[in-house]
């Protein structure tokens, strides 16, 4: 039975993390995204864990850790147990605080959209050997039997279960394991959905139904990237800032060098330095951030304004010329991003949750097409290495004193009289970035980190190429 519940703007939908509870760095690296991540409501759409075999799994410290973390979020978290977590039950709904849908559930926003969440295994009708695989296997007598296993043996299951699906999805084509349109038209059609949302075969799908009801299919694993649907006006898919672990070990075609570090610490000019000597493109995320504010300010908004400074990121087409410099709606954003005013108002800008969401999915869209045109990316910010491209090929995280900062950017202003005005506001951004609730500036534990205080530029580049270039030497 489909329960319906409230679908608050910002709502996130996630499917198919595929959690394995034995690999340490899998669970690190959900419950550091889950604790990142901003939203009113969650909704896990299915295959949460890579196998989830009784009760029992209940006991493994990298179940705890995660379960730990469900119940930390402080949004509301909805769950569909998928093909591989179909055994999900109360206890883990009482220990994780999440609340289990095993028929999925309607999501209604407060325009009235109704959303129909599904796992979308159910929707894989020309399959029809696991369709009667799904039927028996979801059988009460089956779900008791599992609660009563030794762990042992259930785990050796579990193993199995994992080795046959693999060879199963091996030997069938893509369009016999996909979603059928006419059964996904129908159950949209049966529960008045005016969208459907699903996971399970992991082949991204945006597209309308015959009923006019649109079908997002979320594809979680297929290019490293966790897609999402963000749920405004209208919901749209986005990356959600979490990368596999799966996806990192495998081999990459293009380099992408991303380097954080706090205000003034020279990461533009550094990045466009290494940008050249490697024959890469440069992408300034902090010029991205500092368009948005300015527009911010053009049109007389307030930077506190959560929803205004969202929805100028929202309309603003951001890109880069040949020399990397940012065109905000096709037109030239220097000197004007670079005004003291912008200066001023940046970190509050953004910080908004919804600025970094649009930022970040856009800094991902344009890496993606400098790859599709055969370059590389060094790129630069202050959550670069942790949120925007955690599976960086090589990461770096530039820092020196608040004092030497201010020296720089004074010496770089030619206003060495205003050193302690300069230093003030570098340690009032300081605050800002570090202490934001969404994506704080933090050095990522695989970062390489570079003191730059008696380092200069040339020094700094230096360092970086010789890590890069011992990297690939080995």
């Amino acid at each position: 039975m489909l329960t319906e519940l409230e679908l608050p703007d910002g709502s996130l939908a996630v499917g198919d993390l595929h959690l394995d509870v034995t690999d340490e760095r899998d669970v690190a690296r959900f419950v550091e995204w889950l604790t990142r991540l901003h939203a009113p409501r969650l909704i896990l759409l299915g295959d949460l864990f890579e196998y989830w075999i009784g009760d029992r799994a209940l006991e493994h410290e990298g179940s705890r850790r995660v379960v730990a973390a469900l119940r930390a979020f402080p949004g509301a978290i909805e769950l569909i147990p998928g093909n591989r977590d179909f055994l999900l039950g109360r206890r883990f709904e009482a220990a994780s605080g999440v609340r289990l849908h095993p028929d999925g559930c309607i999501g209604v926003m407060s325009t009235g959209t109704r959303v129909l969440f599904l796992h979308g295994d159910e929707l894989a009708t020309g399959d029809r050997s696991y369709q009667r695989y799904r039927r028996v296997v979801r059988k009460a007598w089956v779900r008791a039997l599992a609660g009563h296993l030794p762990h042992r043996v259930s785990d050796g299951i579990a193993q199995r279960m994992r080795r046959v699906s693999e060879r199963e999805v091996k030997r069938k084509s893509a369009a016999a394991t996909d979603v059928v349109l006419a059964s996904c038209d129908e159950v949209a059609r049966r529960a008045g959905a005016d969208l459907l949302v699903c996971g399970h075969v992991h082949r991204h799908r945006d597209e309308t139904l015959p009923s006019g009801a649109r079908l997002l299919v979320v594809d979680a694993l297929g290019d490293g990237w966790l897609d999402a649907v963000r749920f405004v006006e209208p919901p749209r898919l986005a990356p959600s800032g979490i990368a596999r672990e799966r996806a990192a070990g495998q081999a990459r075609e293009r380099m992408i060098v991303a380097i954080d570090g706090p205000a003034g610490a020279g990461k533009s000019t550094v990045a466009r330095r290494v940008a050249e000597a490697l024959g890469l493109a440069f992408l300034d995320t902090g010029a991205m951030y500092r368009a948005v504010t300015l527009h911010v300010l053009d049109r007389d908004l307030h930077p506190g304004d959560a929803a205004a400074c969202e929805q100028v990121a929202r309309e603003l087409e951001l890109s880069f010329d040949e020399a990397g410099r940012i065109l905000i709606d096709g037109r030239p954003g220097e000197p004007a991003i670079r005004s003291p005013t912008v200066t001023l108002n940046v970190s509050a800008v953004s910080a908004h949750p919804g600025v970094r969401m649009e930022v970040v999915a856009e800094q991902r869209a344009i890496a993606e097409r400098l790859d599709a045109a055969g370059s590389g990316v060094v790129a630069e910010g202050r959550d670069t290495t942790t949120v925007v491209f955690p599976d960086a090929d090589h990461k770096f995280f530039l820092d020196a004193t608040p004092a030497e900062r201010a020296r720089r950017r004074a010496a770089q202003q030619d206003a060495l009289d205003r050193v302690d005005e300069i230093l003030s506001d570098i340690q009032r951004r300081d605050r800002l970035d570090t202490t934001r609730a969404h994506s704080p500036l933090i050095q990522s534990p695989d970062a390489v980190r570079i003191d730059g205080d008696e380092l200069d530029v040339d020094e700094v580049v230096a360092r970086i190429l010789s890590h890069i270039r011992q990297d690939a030497a080995r």
